[in-house]
């Protein structure tokens, strides 16, 4: 080490505080200055031209309480070369040239990046990227959504002219069939008349003629299902004689507490036929529909699916359900609704073609077609009529080609007229050789007599009849009942199972009377009918149950899309809900935007530079006040204020991205639960379902972190370059929306986007600014800032800013202060993305574990169960609820 006689150097009035005042010498580059540092007047030919410290004067003490450097306080005292200005050695001092930009400390200016702008001397360029980057995205996703619009809007005229064409076409053809009957018609071939029925008998497709009442017409020619009966031949892969009968014996069930809800219902329901369910309000319609088909375990009884004991599980992606509601995701169209549904159920060899026109010919045979790209609408929003939605609800379960159909009241809601056209499509479908069931209630006479077999139930869940529809007035007249000739038959019998019909022998039957007279008398009555009608007879043998168990078996293991399928279609379907939904997406960039305003007005003051620390040795002792011992008031970001920006930022950045991305991460599954829960029930893949919906709910949050970060940097200038700074708020947003959807899963949706926001602030509060990493040692909190996804964010954001003044300030202790590990914004940020997806991932597990009875399709009317009482002596009706939480196996 070179000496030096310090009696030479340190002078009397080397420092301005006094004539008297002598300097601290700094020797560790001899006549010069660490690089980064300023010291024009130091050189090896003037002995006392030595570095050195010098006390410094009353106003540059208060300068530097200000957090901002001071003049030299003697001439041979050292500076830090300052912003907007570069220094290439010690002696030499310039101006920060256009097109770069100079922070503190800078040795060679750095170029601007492109699209910034860069005056003469300045300290942190105005970057402007990040916002043509914006526009140029909004503009093309504007344009994208007009677009589509139009093309929407031309399709649905395009719909409407051809079906005023259709029906124009028609009315010409019937009145010149009524002016002249002969006219138009052209000789037809046996061979070709044979062809032709042929494609349009039900035989074609299931092999057995179809039970019809003769006595019963159905609206409309079966040329009209000719499509429908193809799809179903070619979905049913070649397997001619394809069924499902149902076969109960004392089917029971019992609430834990003891009370029965279904109690020995016996009988069979058997395919090409339709079948109603009919009672009293509380006498277990819906209930014994949910024990048939498994949705609720049973407490007594058997089940034989074809004359096999087991469970109907085992054909779930081959039997639909119709629910009550019209579950369905109303933001689409009638066709998107029934299409997805179709397309994840088909068999997999299917290909987009067919599925097309299949969907067409279950549009055609339901009578949608007309309104087939109109919205399905909700509450607020106009759509379909509700009849119209109805069939939407049907026809989504025909679009997997079920062999067995349940629905639970399919015309409530509906007028006469609707619930006919309702009814008649039913029968014609069950015609083809569908097993159809459906829970009726109140039904008019034309409706009542579409319907081939009915099952009827008193209060208590007993059987009063079940067998033809054709046979039940003459059964309940051969009992001494009185049907008027002016009444509805169905209104009478709902008086007679309430125990409020007329019995013309004076019997005063309860409804209790009616199940032992059934037991006693009915089911033999009934068979002995049966006996002698060959319409309503049709038994099938041992072998044939057999052999379309096996067939059943195998069609079953080919049903349903890949899960890559359905994760594309749950992916797609997502984008064209958001698109549906634009002006939810628009808030929550508004939002987004917003919140990167309001944080780059917040940093403005500190024109750029937002780390100001200890100065590296020896210049330590020239350092002013830093942010590392005095906590400002939070928000207050005035220029001279003391002030931890890079942890504060942190802080507020984590708020705001919690406050702008939580609510909308809610959304992507809490909106849509029951369609979910509607869908599993059908054999929908899973975590098909998520991962569809998770990934497309990724670009909402690509686009609210890049509005987000560009007004952000343009406004703020972090050292940061944009894309860093826009890496950590989008993973900021990832994490955000992942725990947002756990949120979701966990809490009704009502509580769901407030709970999450105040969860997510939560987090950001563990991200190092107060209480500090080092803090939680002593607290015992350190598994919180280990799981906080903004403490891993704000780590590597705070590592990134400080690596710029790796030679200009002591960065080590700074982040060793607050308990940060520099150098790792790689591990960092991944450990930020991997808690986004542990999020996303145990979101998953709860929407697959929670709900599970929802899940199978257990309806919601079990959770309190209606049963009226009777008394024997009185016929008086009392009622009372209980509660169903669960019901066990067997008690």
């Amino acid at each position: 080490m070179t000496s030096y006689d310090l009696t030479k150097i340190l002078l009397p009035g080397n420092c301005y505080v006094s004539q008297y005042s002598i300097g601290y010498p700094i020797t560790d580059y001899g006549y010069s200055c660490a690089p980064h540092f300023y010291c024009p007047n130091s050189t090896a030919s003037v002995v006392k031209s030595l570095p050195q410290l010098c006390t410094p004067t009353a106003d540059c003490v208060a300068t530097r309480l200000k957090s901002k450097p001071c003049t030299p306080q003697g001439p041979y005292e050292p500076q830090l070369c300052p912003a907007g200005s570069y220094c290439p050695d010690p002696t030499t001092l310039l101006n920060c040239p256009s097109g770069y930009y100079c922070p503190v400390g800078t040795v060679t200016p750095i170029a601007c990046p492109p699209l910034s702008n860069c005056p003469e001397s300045t300290i942190a360029p105005t970057y402007f990227g990040g916002i043509v980057i914006c526009a140029i995205v909004d503009i093309i996703l504007v344009l994208c959504y007009f677009g589509i619009k139009y093309d929407w809007i031309n399709k649905i005229q395009s719909n409407q002219k051809t079906r005023l064409s259709n029906t124009t076409r028609k009315k010409v053809e019937q009145e010149k069939a009524e002016n002249d009957p002969e006219q138009g018609l052209s000789e037809v071939t046996a061979d070709e008349e044979r062809r032709r029925s042929e494609s349009v008998n039900p035989l074609t497709c299931l092999g057995r003629p179809s039970v019809v009442d003769a006595k019963v017409p159905v609206t409309g020619s079966m040329e009209e299902l000719s499509g429908f009966i193809g799809g179903f031949r070619t979905a049913l892969e070649g397997k001619e004689d394809v069924f499902i009968d149902f076969k109960f014996e004392n089917l029971g069930l019992k609430l834990k507490e003891g009370k029965t809800i279904l109690k020995g219902v016996n009988g069979s329901i058997r395919s090409k036929r339709l079948t109603a369910i009919m009672g009293p309000s509380g006498c277990g319609k819906t209930t014994f529909m949910s024990v048939l088909m498994g949705k609720v375990a049973r407490t007594s009884g058997t089940l034989l699916i074809n004359e096999e004991e087991c469970e109907m599980s085992k054909y779930k992606k081959i039997i639909g359900y119709v629910p009550q509601e019209d579950i369905m995701l109303r933001e689409l169209t009638v066709r998107e609704n029934i299409f997805h549904s179709a397309r994840t159920r088909l068999p997999k060899t299917w290909t987009a073609a067919q599925v097309n026109k299949y969907v067409d010919d279950v549009l055609d045979v339901l009578n949608l077609s007309h309104v087939q790209h109109s919205l399905i609408g909700s509450e607020t929003e106009r759509g379909v009529s509700g009849g119209q939605r109805k069939r939407v609800n049907i026809g989504m379960e025909l679009g997997g080609v079920p062999i067995a159909l349940f629905l639970d009241e399919p015309t409530s809601g509906l007028d006469s007229t609707s619930s006919l056209k309702v009814a008649e499509i039913l029968r014609k479908i069950a015609s083809l050789g569908l097993t159809i069931v459906a829970v009726i209630h109140q039904p008019r006479y034309e409706i009542f007599q579409q319907f081939n077999d009915i099952l009827m139930l008193v209060p208590g869940g007993k059987t009063a009849y079940i067998g033809p529809t054709a046979f039940v007035v003459a059964y309940f007249k051969e009992l001494g009942y009185f049907f008027d000739a002016l009444a509805n038959p169905a209104d009478i019998l709902m008086d007679i199972l309430s125990g409020k019909g007329i019995n013309q022998k004076g019997d005063e039957i309860t409804p209790d009377g009616l199940v032992d007279r059934w037991e006693s008398f009915g089911q033999a009555w009934v068979d002995e009918k049966v006996e002698a009608d060959t319409e309503n007879q049709n038994a099938r043998s041992a072998e044939e149950c057999a052999a379309s168990t096996k067939d059943l078996e195998l069609i079953v293991k080919n049903r349903g899309a890949p899960i890559w399928t359905q994760i594309g279609l749950c992916h797609n379907r997502y984008i064209v809900q958001q698109y549906r939904q634009a002006g939810s997406l628009v808030i929550e960039i508004g939002v987004a935007s917003l919140a990167g305003l309001l944080m780059g007005i917040a940093i403005m003051g500190q024109k750029g530079q937002i780390f100001k620390g200890v100065y590296v040795d020896p210049y330590s002792g020239l350092t002013p006040s830093t942010v590392l011992w005095l906590i400002p008031q939070l928000g207050n970001f005035k220029e001279g204020d003391v002030i931890n920006t890079n942890t504060l930022k942190g802080l507020l950045v984590g708020m705001a991205c919690g406050l702008a991305g939580a609510p909308a991460g809610v959304k992507v599954f809490a909106e849509e639960q029951s369609v979910y829960w509607r869908e599993a029930a059908n054999g929908h893949d899973k975590l098909g379902y998520f991962t569809g919906k998770a990934i497309a709910s990724i670009y909402r949050f690509i686009l609210s972190s890049l509005h987000f970060a560009s007004i952000f940097v343009l406004l703020g200038k972090p050292a940061s370059s944009f894309g860093f700074v826009y890496a950590v708020i989008m993973l900021q947003f990832w994490s955000v929306y992942g725990m947002a959807m756990l949120i979701s899963m966990i809490v009704r949706r009502e509580d769901s986007a407030l709970l999450a926001v105040v969860v997510c602030l939560f987090c950001a509060v563990f991200c190092g600014y107060g209480p500090t990493i080092k803090d939680s040692y002593s607290m015992g909190i350190t598994f919180l800032f280990a799981i906080s996804y903004n403490r891993w964010a704000i780590e590597a954001w705070f590592s990134q800013e400080l690596s710029l003044f790796q030679d200009i300030y002591q960065i080590g202790a700074a982040a060793e202060n607050y308990g940060y590990v520099l150098g790792k914004e790689a591990m960092n940020l991944g450990l930020c993305f991997f808690i986004g997806l542990v999020l996303r991932m145990i979101a998953f597990a709860l929407m697959v574990l929670l709900h599970r009875d929802k899940q199978k399709g257990t309806l919601e009317q079990l959770k309190y169960v209606y049963v009226p009482k009777y008394s024997t002596a009185s016929g008086i009706q009392m009622t009372s609820f209980y509660k169903f939480n669960k019901i066990t196996e067997k008690e």
